[in-house]
């Protein structure tokens, strides 16, 4: 496994939000909305898209995190 960390890019959005929708959902409990809440701060007029990370294996996002 070789991880990497960089910036996150415009076509990796719907990825992450996929990713992030899978990691939160619980069929036992309901409003897994994580994935909006990635989706809507991305379009806040004070988001910092430079700390907007996500982590690779090879070419495969694993990871994200916004600071």
């Amino acid at each position: 496994m070789n991880i990497s960390i960089r910036l996150e890019e415009e076509k990796d959005f719907k990825i992450v939000e996929y990713m992030t929708r899978e990691a939160f959902w619980d069929l036992y409990k309901p409003g897994c909305d994580e994935h909006l809440v990635l989706h809507k701060i991305r379009k806040v007029p004070v988001f910092v898209k430079e700390l907007d990370f996500v982590a690779c294996d090879e070419d495969t996002i694993v990871g994200n995190i916004i600071y």
